[in-house]
Order: C-alpha cells, then sequence, then structure tokens
C-alpha cells in the first residue's frame, strides 16, 4: 500500500515548479489559465515545499522549493500549519479556502489555490500539494500544476473526492493588502493577526486596513492595526487605531487600556488617566446575565 503511495505521491509532486510571478489570466484551446504560475520539477515526497515555492513565486517572491525545504520539519505535522506559516514568513497573507465553489470563485478572480490531498487512508494519511492554476467549463475541469505536467486537466467530480479526505482544505497566497475573492470578515481578520503574529507588522498594517475598507467597524481589526503601528513606531496612528476600536468594541477594555499605556508614553497624561479610568469604570459596571425588558 505505501510503496503505492509512493508512486502515486511522486507522479504528482515531481512537477511543482517555478518561474517569475504574473497577474491575470490566459486562454488557450477553451481553457483559463492563470498567467506566470511557477513550475518546479522535484523528486520524493517535497511536493509541499515545491507548491509553496510556486504560490509564493505568483505573489512575487522569488524562491526555490530547496530553500523552503528546511521549514517543512519540524514538531508539527500538520501540513496546513506548516504552509501558511511558511507563506507568512514571507509577508505574504495566507488564506484558507474549503471546497470546490470557494476555489473556483479564486480561480475566476485570478488566484491560484494550493490544494491538499490525502493520498493515504484516515489513520495513516500521505499527504500532498498540487496547484489549481485554472479551469476549463467545457470540460468541468480544473488545471493543476502536478506530477510531470503543468495545467493537467482533472474532472472536478473527481479532483472534489480526493479533496474530500484532506477536508477539501486549500489555501489562496496574495500580496498583503490584497483580498482574496472568498474573504470573510473573521477569518480575514484573523489572517491579518497571524502576520501580526508572525513578526510581518508591515504586512500586517496593509492587511487590516485591508479589512477595514471593507468591514469599518470591526473592533478587532482596529485593535491590530493599532498594535501594529505601535510597534513600527507609529505612536500617533497606535493612538488612533485603539481610540476607534474603543468606539466600536463590544467589550471597549482593552483598547482603552491600550490607548491608556501609548498616551502615557506619549507624555498625555491627562488624556491616559482618563482611558485608564473608563476602562476601569467598565470593569465595575455589573453584567446583565438576561436582556433588559421592554418599557413597552
Amino acid at each position: 500500500m505505501r510503496g503505492l503511495c509512493r508512486v502515486a505521491v511522486m507522479s504528482v509532486c515531481l512537477g511543482l515548479a517555478g518561474g517569475c510571478a504574473m497577474e491575470g489570466q490566459a486562454r488557450a484551446e477553451g481553457d483559463t489559465r492563470i498567467s506566470g504560475v511557477p513550475f518546479h520539477r522535484q523528486e520524493g515526497f517535497r511536493c509541499g515545499p515545491a507548491a509553496m515555492a510556486m504560490m509564493l513565486g505568483w505573489s512575487g517572491v522569488e524562491i526555490t522549493p530547496a530553500q523552503l525545504e528546511g521549514q517543512f520539519f519540524g514538531e508539527t505535522k500538520d501540513p496546513r500549519v506548516r504552509l501558511t506559516d511558511s507563506a507568512r514568513r514571507y509577508g505574504r497573507f495566507a488564506y484558507p479556502v474549503s471546497g470546490i465553489e470557494a476555489m473556483m470563485a479564486e480561480l475566476k478572480a485570478g488566484h491560484p489555490v494550493l490544494v491538499l490531498e490525502n493520498l493515504g487512508v484516515a489513520s495513516r494519511p500521505l499527504w500532498h500539494c498540487a496547484v489549481a492554476v485554472g479551469y476549463d467549463d467545457t470540460a468541468h475541469a480544473v488545471l493543476l500544476n502536478s506530477g510531470t505536467e503543468a495545467g493537467k486537466a482533472v474532472p472536478i467530480r473527481l479532483l472534489d473526492r480526493l479533496w474530500s479526505d484532506a477536508d477539501n482544505w486549500g489555501l489562496v497566497v496574495v500580496r498583503a493588502g490584497d483580498l482574496p475573492a472568498t474573504a470573510q470578515q473573521r477569518p480575514f481578520v484573523e489572517a491579518a493577526r497571524a502576520l501580526e503574529k508572525a513578526g510581518r507588522h508591515w504586512e500586517a498594517v496593509l492587511s487590516y486596513d485591508a479589512a477595514l475598507s471593507q468591514w469599518p467597524a470591526d473592533g478587532e481589526a482596529l485593535m491590530g492595526l493599532g498594535s501594529s503601528l505601535y510597534q513600527l513606531g507609529d505612536a500617533q496612528g497606535a493612538v488612533d487605531a485603539f481610540r476607534a476600536s474603543a468606539e466600536v468594541a463590544k467589550d471597549p477594555r482593552l483598547a482603552l487600556e491600550s490607548l491608556a499605556h501609548v498616551l502615557a508614553e506619549l507624555g498625555r497624561r491627562d488624556e491616559a488617566l482618563a482611558a485608564a479610568q473608563k476602562a476601569v469604570s467598565i470593569s465595575t459596571q455589573p453584567r446583565r446575565k438576561y436582556p433588559a425588558k421592554s418599557l413597552d
């Protein structure tokens, strides 16, 4: 069984290859393909680094699979963690997607999608990465950079069946500040926060800004923006973001405490004291267990 899986993995992983990234799409013989997606030949079980090199290359990061291999060995065995961490390490916005509909929406928006499959069994997974680079509506197929072929047409039903063993997980990798076609508020803000935690504060600022362009009253995005600006040395920007977060957040205490801290550093003691006192007053207010009754 494992020998058969190894043959399958090698045939799939051999052709994840690389080049320069260019946005856009090209049509040929009825296919719609995303332009400039890299393609790196690989051998063995190195399809993860090759797939990520392809995704990073398309997004503008020139890198080879060999440069990424060391990032795919460590304590965690979850390939999803390794893949997303690898993208964020290079300042790219890594956004998970799930299912055929989401994948097709991203492809039609001109974004390649890294697809994770399990070529083993549930108890002994044998993970494999391919990259969707286009589609053929007429043939109801997705074009994959997989094996020794670039843009191989795989029927959507077959891909969906193979993909389902990995919970239909995929990954879009774009420049920070860009919006995936399937972006949703909470997952997008969480992905921006992951960039911040990775120490990519400028890219986090761009991502939070993109979130706020869509959801301007998102208190968590404003908090993250303030934190990242503070790390970059923009104290006044952090003040503005924390103050805005305190105005819209359901629980503004953290924003007020952060605001007080930065204001104190700036020597604006009266403003800092006012923010701190407001945070304390909120923390001492009794919390209702049930909604208040209407007076009508």
